[in-house]
């Protein structure tokens, strides 16, 4: 009796034990970096917020400007002299101006 307690122990061991691992290991999912775009609204408005832009090629700012019709407009610039409280005027053809 024994012998068959533990032959049933060896099984039920057995049936839990895993085969090794071959080969290499499962590659990772890479994360993505997915770009938010906004929608460009010419107008004016007030700098609420400056930031830099995530992994840009050149240093670069990240605007966030609350427009006078109360939405708000994210734009990236090289440029430095745009401060929060900087009220600015965006052209239609997406060049940033102080007033």
């Amino acid at each position: 009796m024994n012998k068959t307690v533990m032959l049933a122990a060896l099984a039920a061991l057995s049936a839990c034990s895993t085969a090794p691992q071959t080969g290499a290991p499962a590659p990772q999912p890479q994360a993505n970096i997915v770009t938010f775009v906004h929608p460009y609204h010419a107008g004016s408005g007030v700098v609420q917020g400056v930031m830099q832009t995530p992994a840009s090629a050149e240093p670069m700012q990240r605007l966030e400007v609350k427009m006078d019709t109360g939405t708000i407009v994210y734009v990236d610039t090289p440029s430095r002299e745009f401060t929060k409280g900087s009220r600015i005027v965006l052209t239609e053809d997406k060049i940033i101006r102080k007033l």
